[in-house]
């Protein structure tokens, strides 16, 4: 059997570490890839297999799950996010039988924020380990056990670019090892500008600018200006710390619609999702 290669990234939870997926470097918004294969794609899901057989929609479009199989490695590797942490993985594909073996899945480990991502992610890291065979119809993938009853479907994930599109917060580290949503009815944003440099957005009270640079997925933010606009208490301490992890921002990863920064430690201090429209 062949062995099962992991690279190790530090999490807020946890030592465990997933394959990157980032885009190395950025794309312009285009329509979602032509599935004439299986690699190489980063797949979205739609719906999934519980345990006892009910098949239920993917959880809602803010934390969207997916996986990718990447090839041209000795061991190629299975990658994705169950909507609420990263796994990783190894596989085996013999395309001319639509045959798929995936070899024991990891996963970080934070807490989910929903009965409904938690139990997306147990059927998904479960299930997994249970496909054996795959259908490519259209632009759907189905990902089926050696019943033949499908586990999985997913289709392709459009690509987004880090620059020119507007991300909007959806968890931020608070400091204390868990990611958290920011305070209600607060519209949090960052846009990175190409031509300038320049990085702006909305704290959910004041707007902010900086410079920034980026060298493949790695990220340097400079020195962050604002307006200095009256704040609610809790408005200022979401304020402050979302300055703080942006300030402390080293690189970066783009998956499908998701952007995660990530400290000099690889501790993951920010996600965002591309803003309806941007």
């Amino acid at each position: 059997m062949e062995q099962f290669s992991q690279q190790y990234f530090g999490i807020e939870l946890s030592a465990l570490v997933f394959g990157a997926t980032a885009i190395a470097q950025p794309l312009r918004l285009s329509a979602a890839p032509e599935p004439s294969k299986l690699e190489d794609i980063t797949w979205e899901l739609i719906s999934f297999r519980q345990v006892n057989g009910e098949q239920l929609a993917a959880v809602a479009p803010e934390q969207k799950a997916s996986l990718r199989l990447q090839s041209g490695q000795t061991t190629p590797q299975l990658q994705g996010n169950t909507g609420c942490n990263s796994f990783f993985g190894s596989y085996r594909l013999e395309s001319n039988t639509n045959q798929l073996q995936i070899k024991p899945v990891g996963s970080t480990l934070r807490a989910c924020l929903s009965t409904a991502l938690s139990q997306q992610e147990q059927a998904l890291l479960t299930g997994l380990a249970q496909v054996t065979t795959y259908r490519l119809e259209g632009e759907r993938l189905q990902l089926q056990n050696s019943a033949q009853q499908v586990l999985f479907t997913l289709r392709p994930q459009p690509m987004i670019a880090l620059t020119q599109t507007q991300w909007q917060l959806q968890r931020y580290n608070n400091g204390e090892g868990a990611l958290i949503p920011p305070i209600a009815d607060t519209d949090v944003t960052t846009q990175f500008a190409a031509d300038s440099q320049r990085l702006s957005g909305f704290t959910g009270c004041n707007r902010y600018f900086a410079t920034y640079k980026v060298q493949q997925q790695q990220l340097t933010v400079g020195a962050i200006g604002s307006t200095r606009m009256a704040c609610g208490r809790d408005q200022a301490t979401q304020e402050q710390a979302f300055l703080q992890l942006l300030a402390a921002s080293h690189s970066y990863q783009l998956e499908g619609d998701r952007l995660e920064l990530y400290d000099a430690q690889q501790q993951l201090l920010a996600v965002f999702g591309a803003k309806a429209g941007s």
